[in-house]
């Protein structure tokens, strides 16, 4: 029968395949019985086909050698599978299956050859000796090698069962088969398609599944790709027989032939690049939670060589691991080294989970980092089992970079299945090699975006040092205006000198905090509308006259002494803001609204240009001729730092109104205790100038 010749030309593909995994002590042994299975399928084809007599006696007993080795190449196969770990099984079975299956070879072959006699389907052996012998060597090999992998089956690791439960299939299954086919010789069943090619073909399929693939791809993910070419193709046969039928009997003409070869042709074209276009999702006909391995990997790589930081890379792996493997968890945990580079626990744990650190001398890495292959929880020591089962993991991997482990990847369980499929396990060694650079990488790029970070933050305390040099001179600047001008009395005078002493010696020790790295605001409550009035109250004379228009705010909280600098700074560029031969007028306000505090700063003086309101806040920039601009960048920075706004409106030759609004967040309760924070000189000086108004 053809079917016979079929067979043996797969079991000859199958096992090449096999062998040409060279490095795979178990391929080259599926390699010897699948290349058995194959003699013994060429020989069933023999005894069908060919009716001379003696050729078929001299192709019958050297093709007869395929099934007489059948048993022991099972028994070699097996102890290669379980991991030669049985010298035992090798002693007793292995070996004497060999000697028995050689001896039987030879014997049958130059001594005790067996004789055939003819029935209505071809030729059958007659039972005689050999038939005997090569029968107890058959149920010796088989039931040994059921005996060894169930053994090993009870005592293996997770990882381990799941291949040695698909060989205990294939060895039942050949087991049954061979049983029937050896009770069936003397009947012409023997020579019938289900003894031979079918029943080839299903212990073919299994032990090439249970071995090279290691059974850990779902079967019906292979259904589901057979599936899918069948689909393809059957669409293509049907649209050729939708063709002839328009064309017609394309022998009649040149042109129908022509135009046959060229559908040929494009179908020959279409085929692959359709079949590769649909696969990734066909794939998944029979498999609801299956994906493409090469897909899904491109797709990794690429967004994995595009993460320029960690919490990019963290999504890409959620993605991976989480949705489209399907994992209940995992942990990257990054090595403490001596390299500084290393050690920022801030790269890892501002991600938050799943990143963390581990000591370069914890037993877990010192395990992971001595494996070569992916490490199952189960196949660990007791201690590292307990340590897996905290972190919620089942398999780990070290992740290398320059010789050096750089981090050990946990990863837990899978959702929808008990155990790792051959594409997650495939999934996780590409992941071991592509991690190292990817890691290594971010570790790099995050290093230097804390290097430029600091060079940031030492600009930034620079340009701080400018407001606190601009901030410095103001009380100076007081003083000299108070002692030089014999405008106030000497109590008066005591007063404001003391103060600016005061302000002065706390802005220099500001500045040594600050350089220091020490330096902390000091937030308090802070009554704003006495703030104000001790400021202007040391501007007073630079003013014609000040209007007060005060609304009895309540305390905001702040730091006093910034506040104080703001208005310090405002007041004081409204004093600069006169105009020739115009008396020049300060209007302050202070009211309510939508539970904010609003303050209002506004003059009648020069005022300022659209131009210069829009660069107002610019570094650098300033509205008056000789300027700056860091008073203006103090006021914003102060601003800044108190969570407020600042609104600005202005009006060339008609002057600037400045508005401050205090949320209210920063609103102080009245009921909180406050006494021991009350800026006495200022509410008294407030009082004072109540008094005086009052007076007027």
């Amino acid at each position: 029968m053809i079917q016979y010749l079929i067979t043996a030309v797969i079991d000859i593909v199958v096992g090449i395949l096999a062998y040409s995994k060279k490095n795979n002590p178990a391929a080259k042994a599926l390699a010897l019985t699948v290349f058995s299975l194959g003699l013994w399928s060429l020989e069933l084809y023999l005894l069908t086909v060919i009716k001379n007599i003696d050729l078929l006696n001299i192709l019958f007993h050297v093709t007869r050698w395929g099934m007489f080795f059948i048993p022991s190449a099972f028994a070699f196969l097996t102890w290669r599978l379980v991991g030669s770990r049985s010298q035992k099984f090798k002693k007793f079975v292995v070996i004497p299956g060999f000697f028995v299956s050689t001896a039987l070879s030879l014997v049958n072959f130059f001594i005790l050859p067996s004789t055939l006699k003819e029935v209505d389907g071809g030729f059958l052996p007659s039972v005689d000796i050999t038939y005997y012998i090569f029968l107890i060597n058959f149920i010796w090999c088989f039931v040994g090698s059921i005996a060894i992998v169930f053994t090993s089956y009870n005592s293996s690791p997770y990882r381990e069962k799941q291949r040695l439960k698909w060989l205990l299939i294939t060895l039942f299954a050949s087991f049954i088969g061979g049983s029937l086919g050896l009770y069936s010789m003397p009947s012409e069943f023997y020579l019938s398609r289900f003894v031979g090619s079918i029943t080839n073909i299903v212990f073919v399929v299994l032990l090439f599944y249970a071995t090279i693939q290691h059974n850990l791809m779902d079967f019906r993910f292979a259904l589901s790709i057979g599936l899918s070419k069948a689909i393809l193709l059957g669409f293509f046969v049907w649209l050729y027989f939708v063709v002839t039928s328009v064309v017609g009997d394309h022998t009649e003409s040149n042109g129908g032939i022509l135009f046959l070869l060229v559908f040929v042709v494009l179908i020959l074209e279409t085929y692959p690049r359709l079949l590769k276009l649909i696969l990734p999702n066909a794939k998944k006909i029979l498999v609801k939670n299956g994906y493409d391995f090469d897909q899904v990997k491109a797709e990794t790589e690429y967004d994995l060589k595009n993460s320029i930081s960690f919490s990019m890379m963290q999504e890409v792996m959620d993605h991976l691991l989480l949705k489209t493997i399907k994992l209940n968890s995992y942990k990257i945990l990054m090595v403490q080294h001596d390299n500084s580079a290393l050690n920022n626990e801030n790269i890892y744990y501002q991600n938050g989970f799943p990143f963390g650190m581990i000591a370069e001398d914890n037993h877990l890495l010192t395990y992971c980092a001595l494996q070569t292959q992916l490490i199952m929880t189960d196949e660990m020591p007791e201690v590292l089992q307990n340590e897996m089962k905290k972190h919620n993991a089942s398999l780990c991997f070290p992740v290398f970079s320059e010789n050096k482990v750089l981090a050990i990847v946990l990863v837990g369980n899978p959702v929808n299945f008990s155990y790792y499929r051959y594409e997650d396990l495939k999934i996780f060694e590409w992941l071991k090699s592509e991690l190292g650079q990817v890691l290594s990488r971010l570790i790099r790029l995050n290093y230097m975006q804390e290097q430029l970070g600091e060079a940031k933050k030492t600009l930034s305390m620079l340009s701080l040092m400018n407001h606190y040099h601009h901030d410095i001179k103001v009380p100076f600047a007081i003083i000299d205006g108070v002692v030089s001008n014999d405008v106030y009395d000497r109590d008066k005078q005591r007063n404001i000198v003391l103060e600016q002493v005061e302000r002065g010696s706390r802005l220099i020790a500001t500045m040594a905090s600050i350089l220091g790295g020490k330096h902390k605001r000091r937030i308090q409550p802070c009554a704003l509308e006495s703030l104000v009035q001790d400021c202007i109250y040391l501007f007073e004379k630079s003013f014609d006259k000040v209007e007060y228009e005060l609304g009895g705010t309540p305390k905001i909280r702040g730091d006093a002494e910034d506040l104080k600098i703001l208005f310090i700074n405002l007041i004081k560029n409204a004093a600069e803001a006169r105009r020739s031969n115009d008396d020049l007028v300060l209007h302050v306000k202070s009211w309510m609204e939508n539970g904010n505090v609003f303050f209002s700063i506004q003059d009648n003086g020069t005022g300022m240009s659209e131009q210069q309101l829009a660069n107002l806040w610019e570094p650098g920039v300033s509205a008056k001729k000789f300027g700056n601009g860091i008073g203006m960048q103090a006021i914003k920075r102060i601003v800044d730092e108190h969570n407020a706004r600042i609104e600005v409106k202005s009006t060339l030759e008609k002057g600037s109104e400045f508005i401050l609004c205090f949320f209210a967040a920063q609103i102080e309760p009245e009921d909180s205790p406050n006494e021991s924070t009350k800026d006495e000189l200022a509410e008294r000086r407030a009082s004072y100038l109540a008094e005086k108004r009052s007076n007027q």
